[in-house]
């Protein structure tokens, strides 16, 4: 084992022990243990949405689809850009007003108020979806840190995965939703930088981007077609399936959560957007070309790599003095930890709060259910430990089917209550009943994490004309119209859609809080809303 990569990666881990112990000291209550107490910093809760976000996927899995696929995979990460701004449009300022106004501590929470539903139905569909698809998506960081571990300390797969889930228990059971937000904010930094160094340091290693290209064409030119040597129809087709992560954004509760948090709804437009896409942007760069480049080095016989999920820590330990390559091992350990933190917490406020507490009935107090909750963690880490222990270990296809089943339980509902006010709760439960068995059928039996054309009788040929398009892309469609038909042959409590009408409605431009026409012209509507709504003491 290289001394000098254990010790940039053990100062490392002294800060995300410092960052866990500081943040016990604010962590007394169930509303400070899930949404930070709702006193959280915009800045903070946007690069921790983001290093939520972007998890052992971006370090691992899109390096590895673009060290396989080449340009092609850039669609993944247009995807992934745009499903950001959709999220700070669509769900975060109104998810944050409708939360404050209900005082909702999870997405359940948010959901059966907001829907009304006094049968528990929602809140159990909820917290099935979230302990189905966060257990398995909290697998896939696992295997993600598992690789990590083994391509930077020259252990087994298994071995870095043991390691991985040890670490993170420990600092999200000691410190609760403040401890992964500011971890999350330096985790952020770490995978800022480690995707804007090792890219650079390729191409320095390559000798230009031109002689990358050549390396790339001479091993097979279809990998610098953005379309993947396509044409017509499969052009099309290719580019949605690697471009349809953009819909999932819209029903992630360990990315939505942040929102929650936050202290003023107004700061997720321009100063929310404005950070966090800035930040998508670079690492997405950074993440794309270390595979892209990763592959011309590997042709070039400059970087030895078994699997190539594991370029980046390859070509870090390959590229950068050995300290160095510790942090840089850090950095990507940190993208891992990122996400599974949040997905951990998540699982436990599903199991510990909307199962236990609110569906069973059981009384507890604030600071037991904050131990309850604790204890859920570790269970759910064992579980997820022994799904990325047996499971196929490929980080991108475990991210993807993980991604779709949130992504279609929760999507059209959020989406749909947030912005019509129509929507009904049997609307919601029937479409995210269809969602949890459509999506576990779909993915588990019949397609895999993607439309092919194998699949058994009338599936296989619908799988022949969207091959390769992930499966959930498809059935969030479905699941948005089944719950718009079932809402427009339902009707929604009166009282429910006047608060929709009263916490949304158009506030006029003159007599805004006495600003001039032009000082409230240079605002948002969302933005005038956000600030109407805090005036009038609605959250």
């Amino acid at each position: 084992m290289n001394s000098g990569i254990l010790f940039g990666f053990l100062v490392y881990l002294a800060l995300l022990a410092y960052i866990g112990w500081w943040a016990n000291r604010y962590t007394k209550t169930e509303d400070q243990y899930f949404v930070g107490g709702r006193k959280v910093h915009v800045l903070a809760a946007t690069l921790s949405d983001k290093a939520s976000d972007f998890s052992g996927w971006l370090m691992l899995g899109y390096p590895g689809s673009a060290f396989k696929a080449g340009l092609g995979a850039f669609w993944a990460g247009i995807g992934c850009l745009f499903g950001t701004l959709a999220d700070y449009v669509l769900i975060g300022p109104r998810l944050r007003i409708y939360a404050g106004k209900f005082r909702a501590i999870t997405v359940p929470d948010y959901l059966e108020a907001r829907l009304k539903d006094n049968t528990k139905l929602i809140r159990l569909l909820s917290a099935l979806i979230i302990i189905i698809f966060m257990t398995a998506y909290v697998a896939a960081q696992f295997t993600a840190g598992g690789k990590t571990f083994a391509e930077g300390f020259g252990i087994s797969d298994n071995t870095g995965i043991i390691i991985t889930v040890i670490i993170l228990t420990a600092y999200v059971i000691t410190g609760g939703f403040f401890a992964v937000v500011w971890t999350d904010v330096v985790q952020a930094m770490f995978m800022l930088l480690t995707l804007i160094i090792v890219p650079f340091l390729a191409l320095s290693k390559i000798g230009g981007f031109d002689k990358a290209t050549a390396l790339i064409a001479q091993a097979d030119p279809a990998k610098l077609d953005p379309f993947g040597g396509a044409t017509g129809w499969a052009a099309i087709i290719f580019a949605i399936g690697y471009a349809s992560w953009i819909v999932g954004y819209l029903g992630q509760p360990h990315i939505v959560t942040r929102y929650m948090s936050v202290e003023d709804p107004r700061k997720l437009r321009r100063p929310g957007i404005f950070i966090s896409g800035t930040w998508t942007i670079i690492v997405l760069w950074g993440a794309f070309f270390a595979g892209f480049l990763g592959f011309a080095m590997y042709q070039a016989g400059m970087l030895n790599v078994s699997d190539p999920e594991k370029v980046i820590p390859a070509m870090a330990v390959e590229l950068m003095p050995s300290w160095l390559a510790g942090f840089v091992i850090a950095g990507i350990i940190s993208a891992v930890m990122s996400t599974a933190d949040s997905q951990l917490l998540v699982a436990s406020s599903a199991i510990a709060r909307d199962f236990y507490h609110k569906v069973l009935g059981k009384e507890v107090g604030k600071k037991q259910m904050v131990n309850i909750s604790r204890l859920v963690v570790a269970g759910v880490a064992i579980v997820g430990l022994w799904f990325a222990l047996t499971g196929p270990k490929v980080i991108y296809q475990m991210v993807a089917t993980a991604w779709g089943g949130l992504a279609v339980g929760f999507g059209p509902i959020l989406t749909l209550s947030l912005w019509w006010k129509r929507v009904t709760k049997e609307g919601g439960i029937v479409g995210m009943a269809y969602g949890l068995i459509s999506e576990v059928i779909f993915e588990a039996k019949i397609y895999g994490w993607a439309f092919n054309p194998d699949a058994p009788g009338i599936f296989g040929t619908i799988g022949s004309w969207f091959n390769g398009v992930p499966v959930f892309f498809i059935n969030f469609f479905i699941t948005l119209f089944i719950i718009i038909v079932v809402s427009l042959i339902t009707k929604p409590p009166e009282d429910v859609v006047k608060l929709h009408e009263e916490l949304f409605r158009k506030v006029p431009i003159e007599g805004t809080n006495k600003k001039s026409i032009t000082e409230t012209r240079a605002k948002s509507q969302v933005e005038n809303v956000a600030e109407f709504v805090l005036a009038k003491g609605m959250v």
